[in-house]
């Protein structure tokens, strides 16, 4: 798909998408299906898990809890997002979060551009290598910043 065609309507049926992270990140909907206007993931984790704060500068984020409670830091505030929650995070606004048990969660990036980043990461996961070396190794590539 070239920028600025009409991307196709499609459905994407319950569990299918890209695994970018084994149990983790699954890509339901791409950048390249979206003619990079957003993109869906599907995030899991074990509990306790998650991103540390950080901040996109070029991109919204809006999350959907599916199961279990997250438990999520925007800005100065703690929110505890149960399942039906919806938690936006504008750009340039400091955020993290952590897993609660059986947790999921549908995040929706716009516009798109942060499928490389797990891509990234799961791929230096599988290597052995540790969530924070390889976050460090990514500061600022993808449009994610330690905050």
């Amino acid at each position: 798909m070239t920028k600025n065609t009409k991307p196709s309507a499609y459905a994407v049926p319950p569990g299918v998408g890209t695994v970018l992270i084994p149990g983790r990140v699954l890509l339901r909907i791409s950048a390249q299906q979206t003619d990079d206007a957003f993109e869906v993931i599907e995030l899991a984790g074990p509990e306790g898990d998650g991103p540390p704060p950080h901040i996109h500068l070029d991109r919204h984020e809006l999350f959907y809890v599916l199961q279990g409670t997250v438990e999520f830091s925007v800005g100065q505030d703690m929110i505890a997002a149960e399942a039906g929650s919806l938690v936006f995070v504008p750009r340039n606004t400091r955020h993290g979060f952590k897993f609660g048990p059986d947790c999921k969660v549908l995040g929706l990036v716009a516009p798109a551009g942060l499928e490389g980043f797990f891509r990234e990461l799961g791929a230096g996961m599988a290597a052995g290598k540790s969530q924070t070396e390889i976050r460090d190794a990514l500061e600022g590539r993808y449009d994610s910043h330690p905050a």
